[in-house]
């Protein structure tokens, strides 16, 4: 294989393949990209009921909300409780567990729980927080809180699942526990996880307990703005909607919630700027001539699209 050199003070040179380095390597410059890393422990166990804490497994979730159904009197869990509706040591109390074990619980008040998904966040340094949404069927998405599900969020090429094992407290179960970007959609928009169960080929439910997450994600941090060039469909028209397309590639239809009649670009713009589901992709303007177009971060339109050219069309849906 032929050296490969890196001619100094030439701009704009690319390397092909693997570089070997004898000695030392100085780099100045914007480095572009960045491990940005994410923890939390994931907890739904379904719905619980019971009048001690053997019924809970001996222990209340921290984060996890319960609702004293039955209260007898001599019991007292106003340690243990963030509340959120009704008094503490009353029946139909609601309260946030704080992880604590109740001062008293030795004469039978009932406490139940529906079961929600519980996530404690243990490190996130992503610049944003993820959303979690579970289809009650043993399936877990992530999407970006500030995004939501917008196209390559989590692209498989750059981001790495890590899953710890954790003993299921409902059994016997033999589990796989599936975690990764979501690679059966034509969009890397979430991460996934699944808990699966090999011995009934079927998906199960409430058996995460405090089960381990870790998501890296190759991150580029340039943030240096980039002009996108955008077209429209003829006005009048009341619901703008956008369709992203990078090449000749269709990649995020993004709607607003319509009614606002825009009659020009300029109205156009304001829409597009004032509404949280497409403001996030930057700021729209008018281009001088009649046109439209859209100043965009180089992450976010690397992100979106890598290798070609990304444009939008205005349009009325």
């Amino acid at each position: 294989m032929a050296t490969k050199y890196i001619v100094d003070n030439l701009s704009g040179q690319t390397i092909n393949g693997d570089i070997t380095i004898n000695g030392n390597l100085s780099v100045t410059g914007t480095t572009t990209g960045s491990l940005a890393t994410y923890k939390a422990l994931l907890t739904q166990l379904g719905f619980q009921s019971g009048t001690n804490l053997s019924s809970f497994n001996e222990g209340l979730l921290i984060g996890q909300t319960y609702t004293i159904t039955n209260y007898v009197s001599g019991d007292d869990f106003s340690n243990i409780a963030n509340v959120t509706s009704g008094t503490v040591n009353t029946t139909g109390c609601q309260f946030i567990a704080t992880g604590e074990v109740p001062t008293n619980w030795n004469n039978g008040s009932t406490l139940e729980t529906d079961g929600n998904l519980v996530v404690t966040v243990l490190e996130n340094n992503l610049g944003y927080d993820i959303n979690w949404v579970d289809d009650s069927a043993g399936l877990y998405f992530g999407f970006n809180s500030v995004t939501g599900a917008l196209y390559n969020s989590f692209n498989r090429n750059s981001t790495f699942v890590l899953t710890g094992t954790y003993l299921p407290i409902f059994g016997p179960y033999i589990l796989d526990i599936f975690s990764a970007p979501v690679t059966f959609n034509e969009k890397d928009d979430s991460v996934i996880i699944a808990v699966f169960d090999p011995n009934t080929s079927s998906f199960i439910s409430d058996n995460l307990f405090y089960f381990p997450v870790e998501i890296q994600v190759l991150q580029n941090t340039d943030t240096s703005p980039v002009i996108i060039s955008g077209t429209t469909t003829s006005f009048p028209f009341n619901n703008v909607s956008i369709d992203l397309t990078c090449g000749n590639t269709l990649i995020e239809t993004i709607y607003t919630p319509g009614g606002v009649i825009v009659n020009n670009i300029s109205e156009v713009v304001s829409v597009l700027n004032s509404d949280s589901n497409t403001n996030i992709l930057g700021v729209f303007s008018e281009d001088g001539s009649g046109g439209i177009v859209l100043t965009m971060s180089t992450n976010l339109q690397m992100q979106l699209c890598a290798d070609s050219t990304l444009t939008f069309y205005v349009f009325n849906d």
